[in-house]
């Protein structure tokens, strides 16, 4: 077998590996975070995925330092998703 192939088996493998690793503990740790949070919305306008991606960003556990350059770049990908954010509300 080709040298190339071999790296990239083993690339590969490992990657997989850490993807298993990093989600297996964070589904259970938010899964009573996002149950309340829709459940109480059935019926009505749902304007939780307005600028979703800025309140995330506003929302994350760094220093605050770290959250200034992620601010305007969260901004522009919200105002450009804003007509799918509008309608992914009314779902």
């Amino acid at each position: 077998m080709p040298m190339r192939a071999v790296v990239l088996r083993r690339c590969a493998a490992s990657l997989l590996v850490l993807a298993l690793v990093a989600a297996v503990p964070a589904a259970p740790a938010f899964a009573d975070r996002y149950r309340d949070r829709y459940e109480d919305r059935r019926g009505g306008y749902n304007d939780e995925y307005i600028f979703v991606a800025t309140r995330s960003a506003l929302d994350l556990d760094v220093h605050p330092v770290a959250k200034v350059p992620l601010v305007p770049l969260t901004l522009i990908l919200d105002l450009v998703a804003l007509p799918f954010e509008v309608i992914a509300g009314v779902f």
